[in-house]
């Protein structure tokens, strides 16, 4: 048995679910509310992230109590328009429409600065966030464990992002280590950290 395989392993019937739990736990997410100061956008684009990876990666949930929501992605799969399309998240993506230029000036820095870390094949963890009623009780804690138990089988570093200072610290718990910090364009000018747990 694997610590993966001990995860709840989210499916189409449990979307709203997940949306529900990475939209509690990002309520206070100082990026998302520069860009998306509207509920239903911050909503819309979770789903977008969570029917991506349900369709291009694999979502997991620490149980079938949707305490905590962890969705990974392989490195060689963008989440571009196509593959939203694809995933069944269209109508989704036609919500945040207007905020599609500044999404993709963001992008495009992101991956710019990626790019100088020569990762090679790695997993991606797009997203992780635990239901504010559950933080501090371990949970993120097990989707970490699982997933970096995947990643030394695989012998793959994890890559991710985080836009919050105090999550560097967290990560640094699990082995991971900043690799780049950047500082988001116009008009958010926020701190980013780009963090990799190498290959074991």
């Amino acid at each position: 048995m694997s610590l993966i395989s001990d995860l709840y392993k989210i499916q189409k019937k449990d979307l709203k679910n997940a949306v529900n739990v990475l939209e509690n736990a990002f309520s206070e997410d100082s990026m998302w509310k520069e860009i998306f100061n509207d509920e239903d956008k911050n909503r819309a684009l979770t789903e977008v992230m969570v029917r991506f990876c349900l369709k291009y990666g694999n979502v997991f949930s620490t149980s079938d109590n949707f305490e905590g929501i962890m969705a990974i992605a392989p490195h060689d799969k963008d989440m571009t328009a196509l593959r939203v399309i694809r995933s069944g998240a269209f109508s989704l993506s036609m919500k945040i429409k207007s905020e599609a230029k500044i999404m993709k000036v963001l992008s495009n820095a992101v991956e710019e600065a990626k790019k100088s870390l020569n990762l090679g094949p790695y997993i991606h963890l797009l997203i992780m966030g635990v239901s504010q009623e559950f933080q501090g009780k371990g949970f993120g804690g097990k989707l970490l464990r699982a997933v970096i138990e995947k990643a030394e089988t695989e012998r793959k570093p994890i890559y991710l992002e985080t836009q919050k200072e105090e999550n560097v610290s967290l990560y640094e718990k699990y082995g991971f280590s900043v690799k780049k910090k950047i500082i988001l364009p116009e008009p958010l000018n926020l701190p980013m950290w780009l963090m990799v747990r190498d290959a074991e």
